[in-house]
């Protein structure tokens, strides 16, 4: 009887011993899954925030690039009064215009009056394209469009000219150069502000290629972003 007795108390130790273990790995797991929720739950609001701030940093950093052009301008052209309200909206691509062209987009920013033309901006703060409305609808040309067209200064001697879409190669061509105005690879070209379309100081791309006419010079440029594909933008408008 003793040795049965305690054989039976051998084995509720050894129970014991196994409830026990599985309670802890019981314990250890909800404890896991518990800091693993709380951890992911941290890091998406971490990440919300991040793009929050992102987000304005972006337009702090939109608005005083277009300041500090303005600046640079007026130091050219002493005693001239240069007042101008810069106005941007955000805005977001909907949908393209024709499925078999992607250089057209619809935008959800409400263009009230259809005979102005309205300047399209990146959120970094590159030029992007023009809004008109078309067939009642706010549409943007991208600057990958034959018909995206506004006056920009290339280079140093701020030589004037016209965009005119892009290449196969997607480089920008700038038409109506004037063929006395040096140009060389590597200029800057930012928009001109002279159409009342961009304001001045937009940067635009970097001369990549150029080539001489009979009455003037075709500039090919690298933009300084492939708008092709992004959906936010911003849109400007001046208050004439």
């Amino acid at each position: 009887m003793g040795y049965i007795f305690n054989i039976e108390r051998d084995i509720k130790i050894k129970l014991s011993q196994l409830n026990n273990d599985i309670s802890t790995l019981f314990l250890d797991t909800i404890v896991y899954i518990e800091s693993s929720i709380d951890k992911y739950i941290y890091q998406v609001q971490y990440i919300n925030q991040l793009k929050d701030l992102n987000q304005k940093n972006n337009d702090y950093k939109l608005l005083y690039d277009i300041k500090t052009n303005q600046l640079n301008e007026l130091n050219k052209l002493l005693n001239v009064d240069y007042k101008q309200q810069l106005n941007f909206e955000k805005t977001r691509g909907l949908s393209y215009y024709k499925f078999d062209d992607f250089s057209k987009v619809i935008i959800d920013y409400p263009v009230s009056n259809e005979k102005k033309i309205y300047a399209l901006l990146t959120y970094d703060g590159f030029s992007a394209g023009i809004v008109i409305n078309k067939d009642d609808l706010n549409v943007a040309y991208l600057n990958n469009n034959i018909k995206c067209n506004y006056s920009v200064y290339i280079g140093d001697s701020n030589a004037p000219g016209i965009t005119s879409g892009m290449d196969k190669n997607g480089l920008i061509i700038i038409k109506y150069v004037p063929l006395w105005k040096n140009i060389k690879k590597g200029d800057d070209i930012i928009s001109s502000g002279m159409d009342n379309i961009f304001p001045f100081g937009i940067k635009v791309g970097k001369v990549e290629d150029i080539k001489i006419g009979d009455t003037t010079q075709e500039i090919y440029a690298k933009p300084y972003s492939d708008v092709l594909g992004k959906r936010d933008f911003y849109i400007y408008y001046s208050n004439k």
